[in-house]
C-alpha cells in the first residue's frame, strides 16, 4: 500500500511539472506575441499627403452652338473663370473659330469634326460624342405609325445635302423604299420653315430636330410626333447616331493636358445634371441663350439625346455613321475617313 501511495505520488508530481513547464511554455508565447504586435503598433506609417485637385487657372476658350448640341454644358457657362464659352447659331461659324485657331474646345455636328480634321491636317482631335439623334418626324395629323406609312407621302425638311438628308435616306432605304422615289421631299430653307409649315397645314408631314419639334407641338396641339429617328436608325444600322461631338486643338491637348482632364469632368457632370433636372437646367440654356425659352428647353431636354461618351468608347458608332454617310457623299467627312489619331485617348 506504501508502495503505491508513493507511486501515485510520484505520478501526480511529473504531472504537476508537466503542467507547470506547459503553463509557462504558453506564457512566454503569449509575451512574445504581445512584444511583436506592440512593435508593429508603435511604427506608424506618415499619413499620406491629399492631391491638391487642379485648377484651370487660364480659362479655356470654347464655341458651342445654339440648341442640343450647347445644353449640354450650362453648367460650364456658370463659371467664367474657368471656362469662356461663345454660343453660335451656325456650324460654319464655329468651324471657322476652329481653323483660325481662336476656339481651343469646340462642339460641332460629327461630320463638320472629321471634314476639319481632314482640312486641317490632324491638328484637332475628337474628345466625345455630347448628342446622339435629334431627329423627329412631325405630324399634323393622324396617319403616321411607322415608317412605311411615309410611303408615297411628301415629307417637309430642311438640310439638303447634309446629315439631316443622308440619316432620312438610310432610315428609309433600310425600310425597303427608295428615298428618290417612294417619297416626296420638299426642302426648305430652315427649320423655322418646316415648323411653320407643318403647324399651317392640317395633314402636312415634317422632319425635325430638337427643340423645333417640340415648338410645334406645343404651338399646334393637332400636331404630333409619330417616329423617333434616332430609334430607326438604331434598327437601321444596330449602331447609335452619333450627331453631336466636342473637339479641341491637337496643340491644347498636347500642352494643356491637366486643363483638359479637368474640363472633361466638369463637362460629364453638367451633362448629367441638365439631364437629372432639366427645369433648373432650362433656366440656365435661356440665360445663356442656347434655346430662348426656358418652358420650350425644359419640354425638349428629355428629346434632345445629351450625353457625354469618350471618344475611344464611342469611335465604332462614328466610325459606322462616318462610312455610312460618306458613301453617299465622301465630301460629307472631308474626303476620307479619320485615323487613329482623331480619336483622342488620355493614355496619348
Amino acid at each position: 500500500m506504501k508502495k503505491m501511495a508513493g507511486a501515485v505520488g510520484v505520478m501526480k508530481e511529473k504531472k504537476t511539472l508537466k503542467r507547470r513547464a506547459f503553463i509557462g511554455l504558453l506564457v512566454l508565447l503569449m509575451v512574445a506575441s504581445t512584444l511583436m504586435t506592440g512593435c508593429g503598433t508603435t511604427s506608424e506609417e506618415p499619413p499620406v499627403p491629399e492631391e491638391t485637385p487642379h485648377v484651370i487657372t487660364e480659362p479655356l476658350l470654347i464655341g458651342t452652338l445654339s440648341g442640343p448640341t450647347g445644353i449640354g454644358m450650362v453648367d460650364l457657362m456658370e463659371d467664367p473663370s474657368q471656362y469662356q464659352i461663345s454660343v453660335f447659331q451656325s456650324p460654319d461659324e464655329v468651324a471657322a473659330k476652329v481653323i483660325s485657331g481662336e476656339l481651343e474646345i469646340a462642339a460641332l455636328p460629327s461630320n463638320l469634326a472629321a471634314t476639319l480634321y481632314n482640312k486641317l491636317e490632324g491638328e484637332i482631335v475628337l474628345l466625345a460624342t455630347n448628342t446622339l439623334g435629334t431627329l423627329y418626324i412631325v405630324e399634323n395629323g393622324e396617319t403616321i405609325t411607322s415608317l412605311e406609312d411615309l410611303k408615297g407621302k411628301t415629307i417637309q425638311a430642311s438640310g439638303k445635302g447634309g446629315t439631316p438628308e443622308y440619316i432620312l435616306n438610310q432610315i428609309l432605304t433600310a425600310a425597303g423604299m427608295d428615298p428618290a422615289a417612294d417619297v416626296t421631299i420638299n426642302w426648305l430653307m430652315n427649320h423655322s420653315d418646316v415648323a411653320t409649315t407643318v403647324a399651317a397645314q392640317e395633314g402636312t408631314i415634317g422632319m425635325l430636330p430638337q427643340p423645333f419639334a417640340t415648338v410645334v407641338t406645343a404651338k399646334k396641339d393637332t400636331v404630333r410626333v409619330p417616329l423617333n429617328l434616332d430609334e430607326e436608325w438604331e434598327k437601321a444600322t444596330d449602331a447609335a447616331l452619333p450627331m453631336g461631338v466636342l473637339v479641341a486643338q491637337k496643340s491644347f491637348v498636347e500642352n494643356r493636358a491637366a486643363d483638359l482632364t479637368v474640363f472633361l469632368a466638369d463637362y460629364e457632370a453638367s451633362v448629367e445634371a441638365v439631364n437629372a433636372d432639366p427645369a433648373a437646367a432650362s433656366l440656365l440654356v435661356a440665360k445663356h441663350g442656347i434655346i430662348a425659352d426656358a418652358k420650350v428647353a425644359e419640354k425638349a431636354i428629355p428629346f434632345c439625346n445629351i450625353v457625354y461618351v469618350p471618344a475611344q468608347e464611342g469611335k465604332a458608332d462614328l466610325e459606322a455613321f462616318f462610312t455610312i454617310i460618306s458613301a453617299m457623299n465622301p465630301k460629307s467627312i472631308g474626303g476620307k475617313m479619320p485615323d487613329e489619331a482623331f480619336y483622342y485617348s488620355p493614355e496619348q
